[in-house]
């Protein structure tokens, strides 16, 4: 977000301090006055270090759910039941579940630690309390998204009546249909500490990894939180969206995420580096790398368009002189193995897997329901293997793109002649959580429905939209370096000559295509607006995917004989065994409250409140 050179100076602070900040946080369980030599900027540095990814298993759970739900990657499976173990049968009671963290996270980590720094600050004296209204609605706001969250997957948490062991030992649940207007008045205090003390502020400066201290920054995020949490209760509640709208327009000026006028290198995006360098260790969150392949719903829609972008999201097949194993056939090969690579489907580099369950291993689908490898006869007699299916670019979720591993599928001599292989130290990696790019689509998609678009059209927010996209994969596919990230230009691509506006579907389908590293954004919109749609793909006909329209699909789960359904919801936590009878009363609330929840907590392919039919 803010420049390298501020975030490296962080570094030797978070060194000393964070961690200990963090064990202090997990140690101490009582009143936070007990804390008056750890400052408040210490503890909030010390809880949002690597935020959201403290374990290895972070990073890898959403390639078997999100990433694979919206077709962004598929399993490099030849069977069908090995392809359909990710999705429901809509004659079961109960569906797979994603297995989200967010709710254990939140109540171990996030939401623990947010409510602690801001007691923390209640307690000061009032002169030096003045000093931190701004980082007190920072943790406010930090808080309310991690909860909204869970309540968005999970339906409900216990809230309202949480991190107060003392009053509520075994507290209830709140639900989602309540919260949704709880985070919004969370959301718009916030907003107007931050709006009324613009002086006499504590210097936050590296003690912050988001926004290096820049409280107009946070300022903008708690608006355009407020639109997309209303935005996500449109079908249950469009009068809030409205006011809501009004409201952060009349009083706090339109003002939401966007790029920095004096930094270009921060396009105002909610998003974190990481600290940590176990992602130098690839041996389990490689399996991106060598278990996955790209989906052909995603890889046909960017060829059928021109993207530019997937240079950036794409990672070249071995169809290519870059290949080193390319070359030993095209030199070595016999004379049936050189005469294959002439083929015209072996002259392209890009080519994603069918996720049809029926597709697996079925030669009637082509070689993009196969195996991800081809097998050429050398002249010697001995073979030779290409990959013929291509990766997600695996270098925008692991260092090196998870070559350097243990296993045999990741040797970096498999590496490509232009993909190089560099020091750990050298790569920072990033999570995105709310970007300027969505930001735009969200406010072209209300412009584009008569809302109230902030003084611009649907379509200026659209291709500002897919400008901001191109940057924000250029920029992180050079600092994870994706080959010739740096020489590729976005050109006429988002303007009506590059990609025609068609109103909602163009809006959803570029967002589908942004939302690659936010998969459970792409997940939330495909339950919001039904879109990418699904079309029939079978054995010589791929339905509506990469048809010349523009506008992208998603892939039908046939089965062959069922279309099989995709998970809307993680299955409920239970907080504690002894919250039993509070967690019984919570689901069967959900239940009472639309009976599209599902028949129990395990049914997955039921609803939450706002997932409106």
């Amino acid at each position: 977000m803010k420049k390298t050179n501020k975030y490296i100076l962080g570094l030797l602070t978070l060194a000393l301090v964070s961690q200990s900040c963090k064990k202090t946080l997990i140690d101490i369980n009582t009143n936070p006055n007990l804390l008056p030599d750890v400052n408040p900027e210490f503890l909030f540095t010390g809880a949002t270090v690597d935020i959201d990814i403290n374990g290895r298993d972070r990073p890898a759970q959403r390639y078997g759910a999100t990433l694979s739900y919206m077709q962004y990657v598929v399993p490099d499976a030849v069977t069908n039941s090995s392809l359909s173990t990710k999705y429901a049968d809509p004659a079961k009671t109960t569906g797979p579940n994603p297995n989200f963290f967010f709710y254990s996270d939140y109540f171990n980590a996030t939401g623990r630690d947010m409510h602690r720094i801001i007691d923390k600050i209640n307690s000061l004296p009032d002169a030096t309390k003045a000093t931190y209204q701004g980082l007190k609605a920072i943790c406010a706001i930090v808080d309310v998204y991690h909860a909204w969250r869970v309540a968005d997957i999970f339906g409900a948490l216990p809230y309202s009546q949480a991190f107060n062991d003392a009053q509520y030992p075994l507290p209830q649940y709140d639900y989602d249909f309540n919260l949704y207007k709880v985070f919004d008045q969370q959301l718009k205090d916030a907003a107007t500490l931050l709006k009324n003390n613009t002086t006499n502020q504590f210097a936050l400066g590296n003690q912050d990894l988001f926004y290096g201290g820049d409280y107009g920054e946070w300022l903008g995020l708690a608006n355009t939180l407020r639109i997309k949490i209303a935005q996500r209760y449109e079908k249950r509640d469009a009068a809030n969206l409205a006011a809501v709208l009004n409201d952060v327009a009349t009083n706090f000026a339109g003002k939401l995420i966007a790029p920095s006028l004096t930094d270009p290198t921060n396009d105002g995006s909610f998003a974190i580096n990481h600290t940590r360098d176990w992602n130098n260790n690839v041996d389990d969150i490689n399996v991106i790398l060598f278990n996955y392949n790209a989906s052909f719903s995603f890889v046909e829609y960017l060829k059928s368009t021109n993207d530019p972008r997937i240079g950036f999201m794409i990672r070249q097949n071995d169809m290519g002189n870059n290949s080193n194993q390319y070359l030993t056939v095209k030199v070595d090969g016999d004379a049936a193995a050189q005469a294959a690579l002439l083929l015209p489907e072996n002259q392209v580099r890009y080519w994603g897997k069918h996720a049809s369950p029926a597709s697996a291993g079925d030669a009637a689908y082509g070689p993009t329901g196969l195996d991800r490898n081809k097998t050429f006869t050398l002249k010697d007699g001995t073979t030779q293997n290409l990959l013929f299916l291509s990766a997600i670019q695996t270098r925008l979720f692991v260092k090196n793109g998870g070559f350097g591993g243990f296993d045999q599928r990741s040797k970096q001599v498999l590496m490509h002649t232009d993909e190089p292989y560099s020091d750990g130290s050298t790569i920072k990696m990033k999570s995105f959580f709310v970007t300027y790019a969505e930001t735009c689509f969200m406010m072209a998609e209300i412009a584009e429905k008569g809302g109230n678009g902030l003084g611009q059209t649907a379509s200026q927010w659209f291709y500002k939209g897919v400008q901001a996209s191109f940057n924000q994969y250029q920029a992180f596919a050079v600092a994870t370096k994706v080959p010739n990230a740096d020489a590729i230009s976005l050109g006429a691509f988002a303007t009506p000559a590059g990609i025609p506006y068609k109103g909602l579907p163009s809006i959803y389908s570029q967002s589908w295509v942004h939302f690659l590293m936010q998969p459970d954004e792409a997940w939330a919109m495909w339950k919001r607006t039904g879109y990418p749609q699904f079309t029939d793909v079978r054995p010589g006909n791929n339905g509506k995917i990469g048809d010349g329209s523009s506008i992208a699909y998603l892939e039908n789960l046939w089965d062959g004989g069922k279309n099989l359904l995709i998970a809307r919801r993680n299955s409920l936590n239970v907080s504690s065994t002894l919250n039993q009878d509070n967690y019984n009363t919570a689901v069967q609330t959900m239940i009472a409250k639309d009976p599209a929840y599902g028949a129990s907590a395990a049914d997955t392919k039921g609803r939450i409140w706002w997932d409106k039919n």
